[in-house]
């Protein structure tokens, strides 16, 4: 056993893991009951602008593959001893889903400020994987930062009367809808109770663009005089659930191609993408796969497609966030503003023309009038026409309000504006099929998620046209009108799909909290 200890230590020793400011460290293997079949995976861990406080926390989701040289494999922690499950990490909680895909640890005590936790250890139930020896074996832990949004009443809509993009409201009423449980909602169909969408108003390309062979707009399949059920099993947002705190990064998603094969990863990555100068949008991801890098580690990964994006969910033990949870993670519990950004008033600050440190961790912006604010990175007036480094608005000591930062009300960052997020949506029978299961850790041999219930391919004509996801929150790069696609409410590409890789477009991705 010793000479086992040895050998393993010398595979990990060094090993440690980035995801934006998140630190993962100091990697240990202690096989200490192999009579029983488990071991643990001992690290240290870190990340910055971390909180508990009455409402909720922030925490950081942790994962493990390993390699016994058959390629890379998820781990299964173990779930069934109680709530530590035998895993420890002094000064904080640890919940483990009940999968066994992962853990959430937070902070034990209401605090601000850096978490750290020294000495984690997560109990791997190895002998459940199948694992007969560690002889070359590698083991990696990967973390990403979340967020917790409780379970609770919210609104859909903000009661907009004049630029409408599908909002929500409450029948054809005009004003907000209130979500009070996960049961199921009649869509559209004017009825007492239901959920309309203003007659689809706006759902529209409008002429700002022309689509192409690739490209379908869709509208909402309700409306006023037209009814659907959105069944009790679709996450509706009442139900709590953990939301990652930043969009994917290139250094997250460069991770997730590394560790795929050849052929799943050929299915997940192209080095030229789009016609466009990558480069110039900051698309930095370059090599050879299994040594692809990234000289952005710290940038949102644009040019994800809807497959790309639902491939790391599953491969992460995530899934795919619906455009109601996309609503409460920004607008909270708050009763809605007219118009309003995900930081909750309708003012934008967007006179950027310097990055400075550009591509470090510490990556910063200078604005033309005004250096101690900003909420949003948008191409209306001055923005440089690419993205910037996930949380940016966060880190800077001046921006210390939501106004300021870009936050939303539970604190996730650059919900409105950097890059469009793609979303589950109500509006197409395809997304309605979707019943929030999460990935297991494993993909298809060619790289493709493997929950049934997400959205997927139609395949009718031939083409795999994306159908049942959608478009929330803007990006960098798009026509006007901007400022209206960056509205928590705005619905206007809420069911259009698309199945190219484009470049203001990312993902980030959620867990229900029950675990």
């Amino acid at each position: 056993m010793r000479k086992l200890v040895i050998i393993v230590f010398s595979l990990l020793f060094g090993f440690s893991v980035t995801a934006n400011n998140l630190q993962i460290s100091n990697l240990q293997f202690i096989p200490d009951n192999s009579a029983l079949g488990y071991a643990h995976v001992q690290f240290d861990i870190s990340w910055d602008n971390s909180w508990r406080d009455t409402e909720n926390w922030d925490a950081a989701w942790v994962f493990i593959k390993y390699n016994d040289g058959t390629g890379w494999q998820h781990a299964e922690l173990n779930f069934a001893d109680g709530s530590v499950d035998g895993h420890t990490a002094a000064g904080s909680i640890i919940n483990t889903s009940n999968d066994g895909r992962g853990v959430f640890i937070y902070k034990s005590l209401d605090a601000s400020g850096t978490s750290t936790f020294n000495g984690v250890q997560l109990r791997w139930n190895y002998q459940n994987d199948g694992v007969a020896s560690f002889d070359g074996m590698q083991i990696k832990v990967l973390g990403i930062e979340m967020v917790h949004v409780p379970e609770g009443s919210f609104w859909l809509g903000d009661g907009e009367t004049t630029d409408i993009q599908g909002h929500f409201e409450a029948g054809t009423s005009g004003t907000p809808f209130q979500v009070n449980s996960e049961a199921s909602i009649v869509l559209g169909g004017g009825g007492l109770g239901s959920l309309g969408n203003n007659n689809r108003q706006g759902m529209t390309n409008n002429g700002d663009f022309v689509p192409s062979p690739y490209d379908t707009i869709s509208i909402d399949d309700f409306s006023d005089t037209e009814s659907q059920t959105l069944p009790a099993e679709f996450p509706k947002g009442y139900s709590g659930f953990y939301c990652m705190k930043y969009e994917l990064t290139q250094n997250q998603y460069v991770d997730f191609l590394n560790m795929l094969t050849s052929t799943q990863a050929a299915t997940r990555y192209d080095s030229n993408p789009h016609s466009v100068d990558e480069a110039s949008v900051r698309y930095n991801i370059t090599g050879i796969h299994p040594n692809l890098t990234t000289a952005s580690p710290h940038v949102t990964a644009m040019f994800v497609e809807y497959f790309d994006g639902a491939a790391y969910a599953d491969w992460a033990g995530l899934r795919p966030m619906t455009e109601l949870e996309f609503e409460k993670a920004c607008r909270g519990i708050l009763t809605p503003v007219i118009g309003e950004y995900a930081w909750g008033t309708t003012n934008l600050n967007n006179t950027f023309q310097i990055i400075s440190d550009v591509d470090a961790p510490n990556e910063d912006i200078t604005t033309g009038f005004n250096t101690t604010a900003g909420n949003a990175w948008y191409s209306f007036v001055n923005s440089i026409g690419a993205a910037v480094r996930a949380g940016i608005f966060a880190a800077n000591p001046n921006n210390t309000g939501r106004e300021t930062s870009g936050a939303t009300y539970w604190g996730i960052m650059e919900m409105s504006g950097n890059c469009w997020e793609r979303t589950v949506t109500v509006g197409r029978p395809e997304g309605r099929i979707f019943q929030g299961t999460h990935g297991d850790g494993a993909l298809n041999v060619t790289g493709n998620a493997t929950n049934t219930d997400w959205p997927g391919h139609s395949g009718a004509d031939g083409v795999d046209d994306i159908i049942g996801v959608g478009y929330r929150g803007a990006g960098f790069e798009f026509p006007t009108p901007v400022p209206l696609n960056m509205r928590i409410s705005g619905r206007r590409l809420a069911t259009a799909f698309y199945n190219i890789r484009y470049y203001d477009d990312t993902m980030r991705f959620v867990r229900t909290s029950n675990f």
